[in-house]
């Protein structure tokens, strides 16, 4: 807050003057709770304001003047409308409006008086204006506002051929209108800061006369014009706490305001309390008047009641000289003005459910590998980043939908989000069970939130790479996904050669049955394999268990996870051995093969103990695991002895468990 406090100051220092009346808005100038959404600024003091609105907004307002007599007039009624970042305002005003009369009289022959008047009459029949947001910090727009002016004067002349000279009034009327084009810009520079700056008359165009003719009115009719000089204006909105507003304007012909907002909530709805002090260089005392407002608001009204009250005696006469010296830039406020009170009623016309959460965007966090199904349950593959754009905590539910992979929406934990706070949020799925794309594919996903159970508050599309069925993410830890693809192929694949090798298990000690067991399954599965390299480089391939058997061949992953699964399909726990990559070592992947026997019982199957390793099954009782390298196909001994080297030198020799270079990973 002090850093916020110094710029103020700075930025008061630097500029000496601040907003003229030329800027007078029915609102009073002021700085309502960034709460309100509805427009609570006009055309006249910001032409970049962006509106909160969240679809349509209707506004009317009436004018009630209290001048020597009582008069009460319609006087604007607007819409405005909000399409995402865009917001547009229209406006007919019949009450911006302002006639003078003044009289003059000529003595007649008879000594009579003949009275003449000149009658001034200005009004803004219509505006429109565009602003856009382009951050939540920054909006600027465009406004244009068309202006029609008539001025008629009556003068005395004289019948020709009459004696004595018959005096008659005739009439001259000169009519003009033009419009007016402004710029304007808001940026927060920090939650507490904010500064604008806005154009008064940048553009004129469309000026034309009507009705003129060669006469002394010609002369005068740049006299009455409404004042048009180029200005430019400066704001700072400085809030040194939650329930307070400070707000300056700055104008470049040495007017200015200066308001004081408070803020406070209650029964449901913001009231806002307002008091502007202005100064203008043409009207007297120092302090011209204060314009007093009350704006009470919620979701799907606000009612703004202000007015403003001079400190100088508006009811004394003005005379044609005042107004050519002066004139009038503004015709709501000027010289000439009195005091008036104005009502405003702001309307929300939503025709869309509102939203109360917006994405600001999602991260892809992995591509989809449709047989590693069960990982997305637990793992997301999207995170999200979003925005509660209420006052109150919601509940936000998270969507998502990818075309060939789900088969309805997909809802992911709900998460609960703090009144304008910025959260992520995590997106899993569900893949469809009969998913059977053969080739890689980019597909899009489409993410929404919702906090009800209608339409979704927003949305937002990203793409995503679909792999085909047999694409790998490189994991070793999710080639158990592959193992329990064909579960019941292998189990009867497992159990037929079994059967045929009946004879030679019926005189094995029990203890020695497992181990029997996967010697006969190895030697029966690589008998007629063929060690295949991965058919793609540009992807990590592994064929089902079903595949591997039916082509009779495949690489290191797909050969340990085919014989993976024939082993846990009858029971048999297996592990992956993932030897990673170091060095110039490339990845391999072998198998560790419980063969059930105690640690005591080793001397069964084998003298070396460097060909056996002791772990703990999934009970947490240590057995005899075997490695075996499934890519040599010349029978299990072979396989073993190769397999206990690798696994001896890598992982135990060379440290390698230790160091993380060799990871075990049950299957199961």
């Amino acid at each position: 807050m002090r850093k916020d406090f110094t710029i103020l100051i700075l930025i008061m220092l630097l500029s000496t003057i601040t907003y003229s009346q030329i800027s007078y808005d029915v609102y009073g100038n002021f700085t309502p709770s960034g709460k309100i959404n509805f427009r609570l600024n006009s055309l006249e003091s910001n032409p970049g304001n962006y509106s909160l609105t969240k679809d349509w907004e209707f506004a009317i307002s009436f004018n009630t003047l209290f001048a020597r007599q009582y008069s009460t007039n319609l006087f604007f009624v607007s819409l405005g409308k909000r399409i995402n970042n865009h917001y547009m305002y229209a406006r007919y005003s019949p009450g911006i409006l302002k006639e003078f009369k003044f009289t003059a009289s000529k003595s007649n022959i008879d000594d009579s008086l003949t009275v003449f008047e000149t009658d001034l009459m200005y009004k803004e029949k219509f505006g429109l204006g565009y602003s856009y947001n382009f951050t939540q910090n920054l909006s600027a727009g465009v406004s244009f506002r068309y202006f029609q002016q008539e001025f008629s004067e009556e003068f005395p002349s004289f019948i020709a051929g009459t004696d004595p000279q018959v005096l008659i009034k005739e009439k001259e009327i000169v009519k003009k209108h033009f419009w007016k084009a402004d710029f304007g810009i808001n940026y927060s520079l920090s939650k507490n800061l904010k500064i604008n700056f806005s154009t008064l008359n940048l553009i004129l165009f469309g000026q034309n006369y009507q009705n003129e003719e060669e006469s002394d009115f010609e002369i005068k009719k740049n006299v009455f014009d409404l004042r048009t000089v180029k200005n430019g204006v400066f704001g700072i909105t400085y809030s040194p706490a939650e329930f307070l507003t400070v707000n300056t304007q700055t104008e470049t012909n040495g007017s200015f305001t200066l308001d004081l907002g408070g803020h406070f909530k209650f029964v449901n709805k913001e009231f806002t309390i307002g008091l502007t002090a202005l100064h203008d260089k043409y009207q007297q005392p120092f302090i011209a008047g204060i314009v007093p407002v009350l704006n009470i608001a919620n979701q799907f009204y606000s009612v703004t009641l202000s007015g403003i009250k001079y400190f100088s005696n508006r009811l004394s006469p003005r005379r044609v000289s005042d107004f050519k010296r002066i004139g009038i830039a503004n015709i709501v406020n000027n010289y000439f003005s009195s005091d008036a009170a104005f009502l405003t009623v702001n309307f929300a016309l939503s025709f869309q459910p509102e939203k109360y959460v917006k994405i600001l965007d999602v991260q892809i966090l992995s591509e989809i590998y449709p047989t590693l199904a069960d990982i997305y349950l637990s793992q997301p593959f999207a995170r999200g980043k979003i925005v509660n754009l209420s006052d109150k905590k919601i509940t936000v539910k998270p969507f998502s939908f990818i075309s060939e992979v789900n088969k309805e929406e997909v809802q992911s934990p709900v998460v609960e989000v703090m009144p304008h706070d910025t959260v992520e949020v995590d997106f899993y799925t569900i893949i469809d069970e009969k998913f059977t794309l053969k080739r890689r594919k980019i597909e899009s996903v489409d993410f929404f939130v919702k906090t009800g159970n209608s339409e979704p508050d927003d949305a937002i599309q990203k793409p995503i790479l679909v792999n085909d069925e047999n694409s790998w993410d490189g994991n070793v830890r999710h080639l158990k996904y592959f193992v329990e693809h064909d579960f019941n192929f292998a189990n009867q694949y497992a159990k037929a050669i079994l059967k045929n090798a009946y004879d030679s298990l019926v005189n094995v000690k029990p203890v020695l049955k497992k181990f029997y067991k996967i010697k006969i399954l190895f030697d029966s599965f690589v008998k007629n394999m063929q060690y295949v390299a991965d058919r793609r480089a540009s992807v990590e391939n592994v064929q089902f268990p079903s595949e591997t058997i039916e082509l009779k061949g495949g690489d290191c992953d797909d050969l340990s996870v085919s014989f993976s699964a024939v082993l846990e399909s009858i029971g048999i726990q297996t592990a992956f051995v993932d030897y990673k990559p170091v060095g110039n070592n490339i990845g391999h992947v072998n198998l560790l093969i419980n063969t059930g026997l105690k640690p005591g019982q080793a001397g069964l199957i084998t003298s070396n103990d460097k060909k056996i390793f002791i772990r703990k099954n999934t009970d947490g009782k240590e057995e005899i695991w075997i490695p075996l390298e499934v890519t040599s196909l010349s029978g299990f001994e072979t396989a073993w002895k190769l397999g206990a080297e690798k696994f001896y030198k890598n992982a135990v020799e060379n440290f390698g468990l230790a160091k993380g270079n060799v990871e075990i990973i049950d299957v199961f």
